[in-house]
Parts: C-alpha cells; sequence; structure tokens
C-alpha cells in the first residue's frame, strides 16, 4: 500500500486539499473557491463555516479521486494570514465572518494608534508596522462592533484564531485551540523573542489571553482528523501560506528568497535565527521552527495588489479581453510610453506602509495607447517587486535569485520583464504548487519522514529567466510616480 502525504490549502479564494509522495508531487486534489464577501467598501469578509464546509468536501473528494489503495500518513495545514475568526467554544457557532486580511475597516483604528504613535512603535516585539493588515486591530474591531462577543468575552466562551485555528479545531473535534509561531507572529500580539502572547500588547488590545490558542511550532502534533475517510491521520504541520510556499521552494539557507505572485505579492527572504528589525519597511516575521529548536526568521515585504490590478484593468475598464492580449503588449511596444501605474487601491504595503496612498496614473500623452497603458500595469508588477528587493538588500541581505510561483508566473512576458527590472535570476519550479506541497513536506519533516536536505535535492527547475535589459532610469521615473501616490490627498 502507498504512503502518502496531504496538506490543506486555505487561501483567500478558496480550498484545496492535495494529496501527493514525498516528493510534493501531486497525486490527487479537490478545489472548492469561497464567496467573496464585500458589504462596504474597503471591507472584505469570508464565511468560516463555508470554509469548513468546503475544507471538509475537498478532502472527501481527493479521497475518492486517488487511484488504488493509499495510506495518508500525515497532512499539513496552511492558510491565508492576519484574517481572524471569532467563535463560541460551546455552540462552535462564529460571532460574524472573518474578516480578511486585505480588509481596511480598522483604517481609524490605526489611525489612533499612529496619532499617539510612530508607525514602527511594536516592530521591535512584533516584527510589525501599525498598519490595518495586521489581526490584533481586526480583533480590536470585532470587540468593539459585535455585541454578543463583547457581552461574552469575559465568560471564557469567546475564542479567537486565524483560518489555521479555525481548520483545526474544527477538524479534530478535540477543542485543540491551537496556532503555530508563523501565523501567530502576523497578528501582532506575539512577542518574536519569547514566541508567546505579549501581555503587554494584550493589554494594549483589551483582548483577554484566555480567548487566544496556544502557539506551537511549525511541525508539531495539532490533533487528529475525525472524518471518516481519514479518521485518525494525524496534523503535523501548521503553516501560514507564505511560510508553506518558502518551504516548497526549500528556502532553508540564509539569503533565500521566494516570490508568490496572486492577487497580491509576498516576498520573503530567510535571515537566519537571528532577528532583525529592517529600518526600511520590511516586516519581520518567523520562517518556521521545528519542534524543540530555535526559530528560524524572515523579512518579508507584501505588495498590495498583483493579479487583482490585472482583474481590475480586464474587467472594470475592458483594457484587454484576453491574457494573450496583455501579454502581446510587450511585444507592439518597446516600452510604456512614459506611463506609470501605482495600484494603490488599498494604499501601498512594503516599503512605504502607507493606507492613505491612492491609486495613480501618470505621464498619459496624446501618443499613449492602450498597449502602453497594458504593459504598464505589467510592469507595476515588476516594479513594487524591485521596491521590496531593493529595501531586503538594503537591509543587508544579499538576494542572488528570486524562486516564484503563483498564478501570475504562467504569464513568461510578466516574468521576463521582472528578471529585467529586478536584474535578478527568476526559478520557475516544476511543481508550482509550492504552499500546499511545502505545508505536506513540511509534516513529513515533523514524522521524521522528510529532512531539509531531501526537500532541496527534490526542487526540480522548469525554467530560469535572466535579467537582458536594464530599467535603471525607468525606476527612478517610477519612483516619482509612487511619490505621487503618497502625497495626494482627499479633501474633505
Amino acid at each position: 500500500m502507498q504512503s502518502v502525504i496531504g496538506s490543506i490549502d486555505s487561501s483567500t479564494t478558496g480550498t484545496r486539499f492535495i494529496i501527493c509522495n514525498l516528493n510534493g508531487e501531486q497525486l490527487s486534489y479537490h478545489h472548492i473557491t469561497h464567496k467573496q464577501i464585500t458589504p462596504h467598501q474597503g471591507w472584505l469578509e469570508h464565511d468560516p463555516m463555508e470554509i469548513l464546509n468546503n475544507t471538509i468536501e475537498c478532502i472527501k473528494q481527493a479521497y475518492k479521486k486517488m487511484d488504488g489503495e493509499h495510506k495518508l500518513v500525515t497532512i499539513g495545514v496552511t492558510n491565508q494570514r492576519e484574517t481572524v475568526v471569532a467563535w463560541n467554544k460551546n455552540t462552535a457557532i462564529p460571532y460574524m465572518n472573518a474578516i480578511v486580511w486585505s480588509d481596511t475597516r480598522t483604517h481609524d483604528i490605526c489611525q489612533e494608534y499612529l496619532n499617539k504613535y510612530p508607525k514602527n512603535y511594536f516592530q521591535q516585539k512584533t516584527g510589525l508596522p501599525i498598519n490595518t493588515y495586521f489581526s490584533s486591530y481586526k480583533l480590536q474591531w470585532m470587540i468593539q462592533n459585535n455585541k454578543t462577543l463583547k457581552d461574552d468575552l469575559n465568560s471564557g466562551n469567546v475564542l479567537f484564531g486565524t483560518i489555521d485555528c479555525w481548520i483545526v479545531w474544527n477538524l479534530t473535534r478535540e477543542q485543540n485551540h491551537l496556532t503555530d509561531v508563523t501565523n501567530a507572529s502576523r497578528t501582532n500580539l506575539m512577542n518574536l523573542h519569547t514566541l508567546q502572547w505579549d501581555e503587554e500588547l494584550l493589554n494594549q488590545f483589551n483582548i483577554p489571553k484566555n480567548c487566544l490558542p496556544q502557539i506551537k511550532a511549525s511541525n508539531s502534533n495539532f490533533g487528529t482528523l475525525k472524518i471518516p475517510e481519514y479518521e485518525g491521520v494525524p496534523i503535523n504541520c501548521v503553516l501560514g501560506d507564505q511560510q508553506a510556499a518558502a518551504i516548497g521552494h526549500a528556502l532553508f539557507h540564509e539569503g533565500d528568497c521566494k516570490n508568490t505572485q496572486g492577487s497580491g505579492l509576498f516576498i520573503m527572504a530567510n535571515i537566519g535565527q537571528e532577528i532583525r528589525i529592517s529600518e526600511y519597511g520590511l516586516l519581520t516575521t518567523v520562517l518556521y521552527q521545528k519542534e524543540n529548536e530555535k526559530p528560524i526568521y524572515a523579512f518579508e515585504g507584501a505588495v498590495e495588489s498583483g493579479g487583482q490590478l490585472f482583474n481590475w484593468a480586464k474587467d472594470k475598464l475592458q483594457w484587454f479581453d484576453t491574457w494573450e492580449q496583455l501579454s502581446q503588449s510587450t511585444e507592439n511596444t518597446e516600452d510604456n510610453g512614459g506611463v506609470y501605474i501605482v495600484p494603490a487601491f488599498s494604499g501601498l504595503f512594503t516599503p512605504f506602509w502607507n493606507f492613505d496612498a491612492t491609486g495613480t496614473i501618470i505621464g498619459l500623452s496624446y501618443y499613449t495607447t492602450k498597449d502602453h497603458l497594458r504593459r504598464a500595469i505589467l510592469e507595476s508588477v515588476c516594479y513594487r517587486t524591485k521596491d521590496v528587493i531593493k529595501a531586503m538588500e538594503q537591509s543587508g541581505i544579499k538576494i542572488n535569485k528570486i524562486h516564484v510561483d503563483g498564478g501570475l508566473t504562467k504569464n513568461k512576458e510578466l516574468m521576463q520583464l521582472q528578471a529585467d527590472i529586478t536584474q535578478k535570476k527568476l526559478v520557475y519550479p516544476e511543481i508550482i504548487e509550492s504552499t500546499a506541497s511545502g505545508a505536506a513536506m513540511f509534516a513529513a519533516v515533523g514524522l521524521k519522514l522528510l529532512t531539509e536536505q531531501q526537500i532541496i535535492q527534490n526542487m526540480k527547475v522548469q525554467q530560469i529567466y535572466e535579467g537582458i535589459k536594464s530599467y535603471e532610469k525607468e525606476y527612478k521615473q517610477w519612483e516619482l510616480a509612487v511619490n505621487c501616490a503618497l502625497q495626494f490627498k482627499k479633501i474633505e
């Protein structure tokens, strides 16, 4: 009987369950999207019950698709980070929809903190700036705005958690209220030095400690599945999605870097066992922690808009009808015609951390064509990548190559532009589902079925992109366009 490993990948847009071999090669999978709930401008919610039901269905369907007898020996869980759920531990019913990581309803709460403290006030402890992105502000909003939750808060019945925590608690049915260090490090409530919830921060945000999960190493035992198809299979890994992708790319050495490119872009570089706080707008986060070992830390840069920008241009503005038409703009034009598009639809993340920045199109003239505009949106994703890589190198991490994955990496023209603009080698792997496979393989590491060295050896490269043309002058022009986005103010 074949021994296999699996993982639950609960992303911003949907849930996937994969079954793979120890090399990370996919044998079976099932995927279901979930609703994107937008009750107000800038708000984004998910239904936790829908995510849970989809997760169970994905496991069942992936099981049915498997050929031949097999034994699932372990699974990992990986998830969209910062997104938070609050539920009653007695009824197992959420108090409200989950507030998603990109939701900006906490703007006013963040502004109150910024009125009192500098932007990096919490950074020495948490590695994170004051921003709507992080969970602590979302939890504070829930407490302030949901009366039932607020009334129950001191009863001991309220549980808070990121999506991993919600899934594990429900699928194990052992009321294992657990999370791992990578997800906890994105809440703005965990102390990077102690890897525990920080009492001072909990008091600052008025969040009772008994509402929060226990923090464990990333490849600990998180309980066993209580699902008929895979009854008793252990969950031996929990990782935030970007950290799981990093494991999938085998980023086990200092300076190893990856860029996951989907609705947003998430660029992460291994910085080793020492905590470093960047002065250039990077986040410091936990990359992973093996049980009974010191954690490995990372610098991370988050780019607020990637695929979302392309969807906006296609669906809202009808700038192109097909993705091929978008790609052809690089062949139809030698340059962007002087047009720069700064995709600050929800402000600008790394390295600026300015949620008042506005989306900007600058450099228009009678010479401008749709091909220039199309090329400008492709280039903007590359320039935002360079913003982050530049900050990493200014912070003392030398980046020689960037491992890439995510939906946008299928666009070869975009990848070549990115290699040109960053002047870095881009490595495109054979196994493109690096997030799901990374969580599965790290679960196998937890059971000592795999080692880090074996994951490195299993990495197979499909294609390498190298910089051909320099964009040094154009990048300086880009920086001026970003300044316009940062300085434009709405008149109240």
